[in-house]
């Protein structure tokens, strides 16, 4: 397997740091051999950062997405208009929006962001910026597909949280997009990436490794590298990965562990994934 990365483009939001587009995520990378040891400097340098939680997404139609949230105080934000699509576009006179953001495991929580709203005056329909108290988990937005008004919604940590790391997800490139997947074949480039942040938003140098393991036996060993997401403040560690057909050998199922050093404290993060011919 091979690593590396190039700096990433970003425009209207990201999730894992990838080249966004309205209503998803994606990035750019270059993968460099191992073999080379030229990798980024973010990699191997330590670096002082505030960091925090943040998800931010905007479309003008349906979308969905999933994400986790380590639990605790948080700030949530939604706004939705009428689109600028000239005069005559019907959605520029009326537009229709609606969307539910719940926490789906490990228990079903739910939270209507609207149900069939229709914006026909320069007036918004607007949520927050509202204080949440919310348990950790793995969370989903839904927008519906009859939406036809300009949204966004973001989500961010606050300071009155303790730090910690999100479970590691495995991203699939793909000519120049990136959707998350558990499962990659010996040919495919992949991202594993996760949120992190510091205790109470304190700066403190971060610094990590991530771990490959196959059969209960760590068989690669990388440094991670650590951005943050411009649109939204995020902070995140992540490493890029080349599979090759050298890599046939762990074929089946595998782990990932993030090992994290915030400042005096350690923490860990897991996540699985398969690898398939």
């Amino acid at each position: 397997m091979a690593e590396g990365r190039e700096a990433a483009t970003e425009t209207a939001h990201t999730f894992a740091r990838f080249t966004a587009f309205s209503g998803s995520q994606m990035k750019k990378s270059k993968l460099i051999p191992v073999a080379t040891l030229i990798v980024s400097m973010l990699s191997v340098i330590p670096t002082p950062a505030r960091a925090g939680e943040s998800y931010f997404y905007q479309g003008t139609t349906g979308f969905s997405a999933s994400f986790f949230l380590l639990g605790g105080e948080y700030s949530l934000y939604v706004n939705a208009k009428r689109p600028l699509k000239g005069p005559y576009a019907p959605e520029s006179k009326s537009c229709l929006f609606g969307g539910n953001f719940e926490r789906v495991s490990p228990s079903h929580d739910a939270m209507s962001l609207g149900s069939g709203i229709t914006i026909s005056t320069i007036v918004p329909h607007k949520i927050g910026p509202e204080s949440l108290k919310l348990a950790p988990g793995l969370y989903h937005l839904y927008i519906p597909t009859l939406t036809t008004c300009d949204w966004k919604f973001v989500i961010n940590s606050t300071s009155q949280n303790t730090a910690g790391v999100a479970p590691v997800q495995m991203f699939k490139i793909t000519k120049g997009s990136a959707e998350p997947s558990p499962i990659a074949s010996v040919k495919d480039r992949v991202e594993f990436s996760a949120q992190y942040r510091t205790d109470h938003d304190a700066q403190l140098t971060v610094t990590g490794t991530v771990q490959i393991i196959n059969a209960g036996k760590v068989v690669q060993t990388l440094p991670l590298q650590l951005d943050k997401i411009r649109a939204s403040g995020a902070t995140l560690l992540y490493v890029d990965v080349q599979w090759e057909q050298s890599d046939a050998k762990y074929l089946g199922k595998n782990s990932v562990k993030f090992v994290v050093q915030m400042g005096p404290a350690t923490f860990t993060s897991t996540g699985e994934f398969t690898l398939v011919e």
